[in-house]
């Protein structure tokens, strides 16, 4: 039985008395599971550990691969085998990126575990901030400001994705999460903005990403991340626009932003789509008439996701003039509390 299926079913029948086999006949046998989201950003990172029966007590730290070989090969002659640096987590010992554009195979391996080997690459990726202005001159009090970008189609098909960030003052809550904290103590650091948008091409999750344009009304949509492909302009540059409202501190700071536009690989979008597909079955009215999702792997012979993608970020004021982030410190920590 899959093992989403029995978790559904158990707790569906949790109140009957029939006995449920968790474990498949002749016991369950575990496969290695590598992670990987790769961006010519960072450095080569790849988590590896392994797969466990459904009713197997175990922590996650009993369940890290600590003995696993893991090898990267890419375009140029490039191989490298990352080093451990601890709870199963394997990184490049000379400091080595993925270049854009470029296809890799991760291959790996453990006692007793197999091996298992994916494919996938960093999109090329062309796009271009063009303006941030004020939506309307007339109304000298109105916050809303309106950002153009543009992005231009390469061969191929092309997914990307759109977030909007502002700088705040932020803290970290008990969770170990940055949250937003309006006090002069703060460290700087992102903060998420929600834009809208009546772009048809624009969705709020990835599942949409094939379905057809969007048919939307007058009203601008509003989105925390937006996804859109090439559809409508294969082969061509389109410029897009997005309209948001700054926020507002108590203390004294800078209104500063960072548009990132990023270049999706088709595994990272099945992989998103799958995961956003996965959540609408367990929270469905009637999960026992609805049709179990698997989220998407591309590993052969293991679990797990092997993905490329490739951010272009631009950081602008209200004048649209470019900053660093040297010039404002952010992250340099220690976060304070947020609860203090």
């Amino acid at each position: 039985m899959n093992v989403r299926c029995c978790l559904l079913v158990l707790g569906v029948l949790s109140a009957c008395e029939t006995p449920l086999e968790l474990s498949p006949p002749g016991g369950y046998t575990p496969v290695l599971v590598v992670n990987s989201f790769f961006t010519p950003d960072s450095v080569w990172t790849v988590r590896v550990s392994r797969s466990v029966a459904i009713d197997e007590p175990a922590s996650v730290r009993e369940l890290f691969a600590l003995d696993a070989t893991v090898t990267v090969t890419g375009e140029g002659g490039y191989s490298e085998t990352l080093r451990h640096a601890g709870d199963g987590t394997y990184r490049s010992q000379g400091g080595y990126r993925p270049l854009e554009g470029a296809t890799y195979v991760l291959d790996a391996s453990s006692s007793g575990l197999g091996n298992v080997r994916a494919v996938s690459h960093s999109p090329k990726l062309k796009t271009g901030f063009v303006s941030i202005v004020p939506e309307s001159n007339e109304l000298a009090d109105d916050p809303r400001q309106r950002v153009r970008f543009k992005v231009t189609d390469l061969p191929g098909k092309s997914y990307f994705r759109l977030e909007l960030h502002q700088v705040a003052p932020s803290c970290r809550d008990s969770s170990g999460y940055i949250g937003v904290h309006d006090d002069p103590e703060g460290v700087l650091d992102y903060t998420m903005l929600t834009f809208e948008s009546s772009d048809p091409s624009f969705y709020d999750n990835a599942a949409l990403l094939d379905e057809p344009p969007n048919a939307l009304d007058e009203a601008d949509i509003p989105f925390f991340t937006a996804y859109f492909s090439d559809r409508l302009f294969e082969n061509a540059t389109r410029e897009f626009e997005i309209f948001f409202e700054p926020i507002t501190f108590e203390t004294e700071i800078e209104s500063r932003f960072m548009l990132v536009v990023s270049g999706m690989s088709e595994e990272q979008v099945q992989y998103d789509r799958t995961l956003i597909l996965q959540d609408n079955y367990l929270f469905a009215e009637n999960v026992l008439f609805t049709r179990p999702i698997d989220v998407y792997s591309n590993v052969e012979g293991g679990l797990g996701i092997f993905a490329g993608y490739t951010n272009n970020a631009y950081r602008f004021d209200l004048a649209g003039d470019a900053w660093d982030e040297s010039e404002v410190g952010i992250g340099d920590g220690p976060f304070p509390a947020c609860d203090r």
